[in-house]
């Protein structure tokens, strides 16, 4: 076991690995009342093509399979509800899928040695059948439906489907009603196999513990396996700049909304992930945030109703976007007034400062939230990123920094607007 001090930050963080290749992060708080552990697989919604272990060619699964897996992986052959065993145990558990990841995690204020071992149990006890695939096709089927008619992730989604010509960022993390009716036991058995075997697996623990208990517990609980090398995936070519520039679509709102998204082309030539991540959010705050100027006068002059929100996803080399949204009952002006201010990107030595205080502020406050503290270990270590590596790069960022991802970023042909509006 390992121990990385980060004297700067006053963290540390042991590392262990697991013979079977699970990669442990374990993160001590003397004090904290909450313990939180996330059990997490690098498998999300863009791993469609893959080679299954123990085979030799790529494979496509239908979309949606990492999200059903989800589903799935809670339903125990004996019966057991994995909610109420949680419960019981003065535990809340809940489980999400990404992009690049599925994440089982709970939180307890006790027991934390017998939930973990409920945890590890549980996402290594999987039961497919013909007939309760057949069931939560139904189910899943039900929570698209409900996705398709929220402008919000619909206005999401269209702006990736306008900026992605063909990488399955564009589509759907569930899916859709067709793709999932195409997955079967055996497909789910394909997946599972591969991308939930240890050696593709993460357990990120924070709270107040003794590491070596930890260590026993997973030494106890873990089902025995050979460490097996990374996953082969493959991805489609995708040309640089966005696909469309603007997608609408009608949905019933009382006021239309709005995301814009700037595709990253350059994150394809990037070596050094976090650093982009730490600059680009820096960005975002300054040219955007509530104290900005385009906030200011998008708002003053009432092209927006409340104020923009945005956000950077990096999460590894094959696609990267910002994205702006908000509300306008004239998104197309709002569109115009945001893409002109950002190709500028215009802002004082002074603003750069309180930006980049203010974002590396918020991150740090993520080391005082236990549960915020494992879902930053777990988004980051689990696409091979780290956590610690980015608390860094907003320390180093630079003026001439931020200047140089706003050019490259923040153009036309970079530019996709997405509303949702009514007829």
């Amino acid at each position: 076991m390992k121990n990385t001090v980060y004297e700067n930050l006053n963290e540390s963080v042991f590392f262990y690995e697991h013979s079977s290749g699970l990669k442990v992060y374990m993160v001590t708080k003397p004090g904290f009342k909450k313990f939180c552990a996330g059990f997490s697989t690098h498998f999300g919604s863009i791993d469609n093509t893959f080679v299954p272990i123990g085979e030799n060619e790529m494979e496509t699964v239908p979309d949606g399979v990492a999200h059903f897996l989800e589903h799935k992986v809670f339903e125990q052959e004996n019966g057991e509800v994995i909610f109420e065993t949680f419960a019981r145990d003065g535990a809340s558990a809940n489980a999400y899928t990404s992009f690049n990841l599925t994440n089982y995690y709970f939180w307890a204020t006790d027991n934390y040695e017998k939930n973990l071992e409920t945890l590890i149990r549980f996402v290594q006890s999987p039961y497919f059948t013909e007939e309760n695939v057949k069931k939560e096709q139904g189910i899943i089927g039900q929570e698209i439906g409900m996705y398709d008619d929220n402008p919000g992730w619909r206005c999401y989604f269209n702006m990736l489907q306008g900026m992605y010509k063909n990488h399955p960022v564009r589509l759907d993390i569930a899916g859709t009603v067709q793709t999932i009716s195409e997955i079967t036991e055996k497909t789910l058995y394909k997946c599972y196999n591969t991308f939930y075997h240890p050696s593709n697996m993460y357990l990120c623990i924070v709270g107040d513990f003794k590491p070596e208990k930890i260590i026993q517990v997973i030494d106890k609980t873990l089902k025995p396996a050979k460490k097996e090398e990374p996953i082969p995936r493959e991805y489609e070519d995708e040309p640089r700049g966005a696909y469309e520039h603007i997608k609408v679509q009608n949905l019933p709102v009382s006021s239309p909304v709005f995301s814009i998204g700037f595709k990253d082309s350059a994150i394809l030539d990037c070596t050094n992930l976090e650093k982009r991540k730490a600059v680009m959010d820096i960005a975002l705050y300054i040219l955007f945030g509530k104290s900005s100027q385009c906030d200011a006068v998008l708002y003053e002059n009432k092209d927006i109703n409340g104020h923009l929100s945005f956000d950077f996803t990096c999460e590894d080399s094959t696609y990267a976007f910002a994205e702006i949204c908000g509300e306008s009952d004239n998104p197309e002006k709002a569109g115009n007034i945001i893409l002109e201010m950002a190709e500028k990107a215009e802002f004082s030595n002074d603003e750069f400062k309180a930006g980049k205080n203010a974002v590396y502020g918020k991150f740090l406050s993520t080391f005082d939230d236990p549960e915020d503290y494992m879902q930053n270990l777990v988004r980051t270590y689990t696409v091979g990123l780290d956590m610690f590596k980015l608390a860094q790069e907003y320390q180093n960022a630079t003026i001439d920094d931020v200047k140089k991802i706003c050019k490259e970023i923040f153009t036309k042909d970079n530019y996709c607007l997405s509303i949702i509006k009514n007829k």
